[in-house]
């Protein structure tokens, strides 16, 4: 089939007369295969888009899926895959999906958007047009990272790809519908929470909303704070076995989970338990090691690094150092690896026999900042390769405190972490939101901006892994000036399903009300601040 350039969608419609008029079924979607996108019609440097294939499908809901690729500019770079899927009952709207990891596996933008309700339509049976990418590069593992050592390909990771792959989905939804999208959202957690973030600082007069979760931004900063947690865990005798957690957070929970009102192994006044719980209680007598029975000076010290904050160089956006990690608060610690299996690290650190925190980090130091794939990087020294830190935060990170360029649009945002997250801290999102508010002030941050705290919410694991119904939050805000108060949470933890809670703002937390006796309903608990 000849090719035909799509500059725009007015270009399309010129050189393809019929094409974006033509009924959005099973005829106008194969008419989009072996069209293109040129690279003017893409607002960052690339050599343009290719539709490899368009193929109508019947089921979960009437749509054309569409794939495709993203020519990059150096010929070594890797594509930029994508996926775009446009539902036949359009409701007008579109929806950008987030990634995970270090990415390098397409995102299709057929699943749930993150942590709604299973029992929900998804975006796309909702009438969404949906999209996805791989993030720049292809690969077997989230954790690789040797896409990092070209230039382009890290900085398609670092959020140009985000750009580039909005434009080519765009050009391929005015094809098939012949208009543009009324709104378009972008939704995602953990490198999706961060990528959204990057959509909406860099461009934000392509997006009208997003749901951030679990934002793992700055990049920077969090893999220097891992890397630091990892060097802290692997001193000589700081290694905590399964048997010294358990005891860490059985002592925490004693402490700290009647603090607001209702023994449920979710602690939700954190600032009363910050202040309530003294690890120095568990050590050793005479610092003689006793296997889950006590903790010796060394793990205390390890533990007091991991809590307490990592000075980093500067980073974008006017942001420095790094939040300390929930460890006193019952944090999640076997949701993603936690502190391993093995006292022993490898190099590079393994999934599952070494500490998460280490693992998580090194793909950034090893090829991003030392580019050097026989590193050992728990023995990196951030301060000898501060200019390259603060260069690659430039590239990957996005937490400007001025958001008045996309809340001056009318734009919003929903923002959420789990207070027992132990892949990305909950204490960099309430960084990145209390200079939001110091920069733009509370009334103003609350017109555009909410955000909440989810007590034992880890990184999708926990003692409550909440649900809740934030793409038509969102939408009603945007849409209909609906304001995203009273939300309630739902738990979908297996033991534990079905249970409620009412979705407080920070720095609000939800108390048990006096005489209440029901734990599992919403009804039973208020949001307080103290």
């Amino acid at each position: 089939m000849k090719r035909t350039r799509l500059t725009a969608a007015a270009l399309l419609l010129a050189t393809s007369p019929g094409l974006a008029t033509a009924a959005p079924d099973a005829k106008g979607c194969t008419a989009l295969r072996g069209f293109s996108v040129a690279p003017e019609a893409i607002g960052l440097p690339s050599g343009g888009a290719d539709i490899h294939t368009a193929t109508f499908i019947e089921t979960p809901t009437p749509y054309c899926q569409i794939n495709g690729a993203i020519d990059p500019v150096d010929p070594s770079a890797p594509d930029i895959n994508f996926q775009v899927n446009l539902p036949a009952e359009w409701n007008g709207k579109a929806l950008h999906y987030g990634g995970g990891g270090y990415n390098g596996a397409l995102v299709t933008g057929l699943d749930q958007a993150k942590f709604n309700p299973a029992s929900e339509p998804t975006p796309l049976e909702k009438g969404y047009a949906t999209w996805g990418s791989d993030s720049g590069h292809q690969s077997g593992s989230s954790l690789s990272g040797e896409f990092m050592l070209n230039e382009e390909s890290l900085r398609n990771f670092g959020g140009e790809q985000l750009k580039k792959t909005r434009d080519a989905a765009m050009a391929a939804l005015e094809a098939f519908y012949g208009e543009a999208p009324s709104r378009t959202y972008f939704q995602g957690s953990s490198q999706g929470g961060h990528e959204a973030m990057i959509a909406i600082q860099r461009w934000p007069d392509d997006y009208d909303g997003a749901v951030v979760v679990h934002p793992a931004n700055p990049f920077v900063g969090l893999q220097l704070s891992g890397n630091r947690a990892g060097q802290a865990f692997y001193a000589e005798g700081a290694y905590m076995s399964p048997a010294d957690v358990d005891l860490l957070n059985g002592e925490i929970f004693a402490a700290c989970d009647s603090l607001d009102g209702a023994e449920d192994r979710l602690i939700g006044n954190i600032a009363a338990c910050e202040s309530t719980f003294d690890v120095q209680s568990l050590a050793c007598e005479g610092d003689t090691a006793q296997e889950g029975q006590c903790l010796t000076q060394a793990q205390i010290t390890a533990l007091d690094v991991i809590a307490t904050r990592t000075p980093t160089p500067p980073l974008q956006g006017g942001a420095e150092g790094f939040s300390g990690w929930p460890i006193y608060l019952a944090g999640d610690l076997y949701g993603l690896w936690g502190m391993g299996s093995s006292p022993e690290p490898t190099s590079p650190p393994t999934p599952v026999a070494n500490f998460g925190l280490a693992v998580l980090a090194d793909p950034m130091l090893r090829y991003a900042v030392l580019a050097d794939p026989e590193a050992n990087t728990l023995e990196f020294d951030p301060t000898a390769h501060a200019a390259r830190l603060t260069e690659l935060s430039e590239i990957t990170d996005a937490v400007a405190a001025d958001m008045s360029g996309f809340a001056d649009k009318g734009a919003k945002v929903l923002l959420m972490h789990g207070i027992t997250d132990f892949a990305i801290p909950f204490g960099n999102t309430v960084d990145w939101y209390e200079r939001v508010v110091a920069e733009m002030g509370e009334e103003a941050t609350r017109d555009f901006l909410r955000f909440w705290l989810v007590p034992g919410f880890g990184h999708g694991s926990g003692e409550f892994q909440m649900r809740w119904s934030s793409l038509d939050a969102l939408d009603a805000w945007v849409e209909e000036g609906t304001a995203p108060e009273g939300l309630v949470m739902t738990d979908a933890a297996e033991a534990t399903a079905g249970r409620s809670r009412p979705m407080c703002e920070y720095p609000a937390f939800a108390r048990l009300n006096e005489g209440a006796n029901d734990l599992d309903t919403a009804a039973s608990y208020s949001c307080v601040t103290e």
